[in-house]
């Protein structure tokens, strides 16, 4: 990772039970160990550092070891939860529970210039949690769309170990299912043509901000903001690429995108409070 030879191991088992470092366990009927639950894995990595290097160098360098070594963790996690997805969900970083740094050739501690859990910024400026949105969460839960949304925004802005491939799919399924949920909302029951008719008629996910809004709500993002319809139609046709394609998008391409989704349902809850209120 980055230049780091990362080694991850979890702890030693001799085949008996119980043993250190796991937490469960199950036997068959031989009493052989036939799944284990471990409490945590191990990852070290070593480098030379500069002969001479001042404590700065020193310091930045092993700044780089740490998120080598976070971030093979990170990976390997991700590897197991892929096969066995009952260990939890692919793209939750791992906890860590100590972090060392020993100067080998003198057998010196040294001082780890990284917090143990890296904490996140509640920046000032972006929405607050307000006490309307706490009771509502806590009664329904959040929004399906806005979960899917704030994923993929985590996945791209916010994580030490990025996927934008993943960040697009949940920002399109977020920008698709809320625009159906809200104009749902907005439309009445008995109402010709359904707000399903015309998702059929006008047949692409991009329509539900297009002509499918304009015959629900009067309005519609292509006529009003054609730059951040266009971008729209992106989000979409790189989420078909995916599917069709496999052709993964790039980071920076990915983060706009989710932006872009963001923006879009905004505009949508905006149209739609003006005219169903």
């Amino acid at each position: 990772m980055d230049s780091f030879e990362v080694v991850l191991a979890f702890p030693a088992f001799t085949g008996t039970l119980p043993a250190p470092g796991y937490a469960s366990w199950s036997v068959n009927d031989s009493g052989e160990p036939i799944a284990l639950g471990p409490t945590y894995f191990t990852a070290r990595t070593v480098f030379l550092s500069a002969l001479g290097a001042d404590d700065h160098s020193l310091q930045n360098e092993l700044r780089r070891a740490i998120a080598a070594v976070r971030f093979a963790a990170a990976r390997l996690s991700d590897a197991l939860r892929v096969e066995q997805p009952n260990v939890g969900m692919v793209g939750d970083i791992p906890r860590t529970l100590s972090l060392t740094a020993t100067d080998i050739t003198r057998g010196l501690d040294l001082k780890v210039p990284e917090p143990l859990n890296p904490g996140y910024a509640i920046v000032r400026g972006l929405p607050a949690l307000s006490a309307e949105a706490a009771a509502d969460a806590l009664e329904d839960g959040v929004s399906p769309p806005r979960a899917l949304l704030s994923q993929a925004r985590y996945l791209t802005q916010s994580t030490s170990s990025p996927q934008p491939g993943l960040a697009v799919l949940l920002g399109a399924m977020a920008a698709e299912t809320y625009a159906k949920q809200i104009l749902q909302s907005c439309r009445p029951a008995n109402s010709s043509p359904s707000l399903r008719s015309l998702t059929r008629t006008h047949g692409m996910a991009v329509e539900l901000y297009g002509a499918v809004a304009l015959g629900v709500v009067g309005r519609s993002l292509s006529a009003e903001d054609p730059g951040l319809w266009e971008d729209l139609g992106q989000l979409f046709t790189t989420r078909n690429k995916m599917a069709h394609q496999l052709k993964t998008p790039t980071h920076l391409d990915a983060s706009r995108l989710v932006v872009v989704a963001m923006q879009a349902m905004n505009w949508l809850a905006s149209a739609v409070a003006q005219r169903c209120g």
